[in-house]
């Protein structure tokens, strides 16, 4: 699982920030490095460092420290240029025109220029099928020729042309209003072709080079991984001398090390909340951030057959109780999910009922679908993430509820996150607990790229011709009333389905050490630390 007019710190500012730091340096990390190292664990070790085959917020956090794309996300959720400094969209919405900035280097050992042709390589190389991308087709698809190239059919992507050394242009197949903010995902992001081809067929540390405010300095993936400041970055040099990203699968281990001084802000588990908020020092030092995101339970059609009766998914969603499990299992930190669109995003809908907590109409659905008092109704194990004990609670309540109001038995299962990833591309967990968060601030990241039929992302199954036909209006409508409009209609169908039961949209909530400072953050996560400094 994660930026745009022009997000820069100034020459002037990071000089004077750099004059107040100095002298007030950290002592650095465990690589012997000295000077403003920011130390923040990664939960599960990265499950690759190639852009284009990325598919987790914990590894796209490091990697867009070291890539970046055409565009970005501001602080305002606002797409804004990055390594083009503008661009033109033909009348018709379908063709882009970029024109790059001239002071963008790629880092050691090459250290040469960006060009057009890099974008032409990257986008291009992205979407070929020996690549094997699990996410060109949902954010660089309405690319003309990407359908075809992913399918192996040639060798090039007719839609992404290098005019010159500064120009690129990006023709689609139809107008799609929310395309540059597509762009900002990692599928979107500039690789070096030298370092690629000098890594050989299987992508490696080698191949990390890109143009961010951060480079590779040493990569053990199943232990830390260490990126120094880009002394030539082209928005000017980092306050931070690095980064430091140890892994760490536990919950209980990452709250030790930030207590403990071995880190300089953790996630927090809600179970920690009450003995933190009542801790005189802790309690100060707790963040909250808003995020566009709603976890769900997912009903597998494909790989459990009683999902593939409506009424079955209806009553998982009538007999689940939100309330008290935001209540127990999250502290009532989480906002009940009603529907499937979270606060941020346009056409949010924050008067639709949903499907009300119901038990006995959720009995009534579950024996007109031929399983009265859940008997005769397989056995159904959900599984979720390992590694966060919210996820574990919040299964164990979906589990009581399940037996106390349907009569029937769950079984629960924590699941390695690379493994989860893996089964859930290949659509083999019949049910699981998850968090779908936003790429991009718009309605078409969560209904269309979700749940259209054939949709890259839909793993589950479900399809309803009469969504995927206000989907379609609504992904290349211009006028932007219009559009939330018709994903509104959309939303309301896929409630009713029940493909998903929609949970709870749920903040982050941190710990912050009182000397780091300047850390920007968006609807979809923080954005790359170009500014932010440690004055330990």
């Amino acid at each position: 699982m994660g930026r745009l007019i022009q997000f820069t710190v100034s020459i002037a500012a990071l000089t004077v920030s750099a004059i107040l730091l100095a002298g007030c340096h950290g002592k650095g990390g465990g690589d012997g490095s000295k000077g403003n190292i920011l130390r923040y664990a990664i939960n599960s070790p990265p499950t690759t460092t190639d852009p284009a085959r990325v598919q987790d917020g914990d590894t796209i956090d490091m990697l867009q420290q070291v890539f970046e794309g055409l565009v970005k996300w501001n602080d305002k959720n606002e797409v804004v240029p990055n390594l083009a400094e503008k661009w033109e969209i033909n009348p018709d919405g379908k063709t882009y025109t970029f024109h790059l900035k001239d002071n963008v280097s790629f880092h050691e050992p090459f250290k040469r220029k960006l060009v057009a042709s890099d974008f032409v390589y990257s986008l291009t190389r992205a979407c070929r099928k020996e690549t094997n991308s699990p996410t060109a087709m949902s954010y660089l698809n309405d690319i003309v020729g990407a359908g075809d190239l992913y399918k192996g059919k040639g060798t090039d992507l007719p839609g992404v042309k290098a005019l010159d050394d500064k120009t690129l242009q990006i023709t689609l197949d139809a107008r799609r209003p929310y395309f540059l903010a597509k762009l900002t995902y990692p599928t979107g992001y500039v690789v070096c072709k030298e370092a690629v081809e000098k890594a050989g067929q299987n992508w490696n540390e080698q191949a990390i080079v890109g143009t961010g405010p951060f480079k590779l300095r040493s990569y053990q993936g199943e232990y830390k991984i260490v990126l120094a400041a880009n002394p030539d970055y082209h928005g000017g040099r980092p306050i931070l001398d690095g980064i430091e990203r140890p892994v760490n699968k536990d919950s209980n281990s990452r709250q030790t090390a930030y207590e403990t001084g071995g880190l300089d802000f953790v996630d927090v588990e809600r179970p920690e909340l009450q003995r933190i908020q009542s801790d005189p020092v802790l309690s100060k030092e707790l963040k909250q951030f808003d995020r566009a995101n709603i976890y769900y339970l997912a009903l597998n059609q494909q790989a459990f057959e009683p999902f593939k009766n409506k009424k079955v998914r209806q009553a998982f969603a009538c007999a689940i109780d939100k309330e008290q499990l935001i209540k127990l299992a999250l502290k009532g930190t989480a906002k009940k999910a009603n529907g499937i669109l979270p606060p941020g995003i346009p056409g949010y809908d924050p008067n639709l009922a949903g499907l009300p907590f119901d038990p006995k109409r959720a009995q009534q659905l579950l024996a007109e679908a031929g399983f009265p008092g859940g008997k005769g109704f397989p056995k159904l194990v959900i599984s979720f993430r390992q590694g966060y004990q919210f996820l574990s609670d919040a299964v164990l309540a979906i589990r009581d509820d399940l037996k106390r109001n349907l009569g029937i038995d769950v079984d629960s299962r924590q699941v390695e996150w690379s493994q989860f990833l893996s089964e859930r591309r290949n659509g083999t967990m019949p049910c699981y607990h998850l968090r779908w968060a936003a790429d991009y601030v718009d309605p078409q990241d969560f209904l269309s790229l979700m749940l259209r039929t054939g949709a890259e992302e839909n793993k589950i199954g479900y399809s309803n011709p009469a969504f995927d036909k206000l989907c379609d209006q609504a992904d290349v409508e211009a006028d932007a009333a219009r559009r939330a409009d018709l994903y509104r209609q959309a939303e309301k169908i896929a409630v009713d389905d029940s493909p998903w039961v929609c949970l709870y949209h749920l903040p982050d909530i941190e710990l912050h050490k009182p000397y780091v400072r300047g850390i920007r953050d968006s609807l979809m996560g923080h954005l790359p630390q170009v500014s932010t400094s440690v004055a330990r």
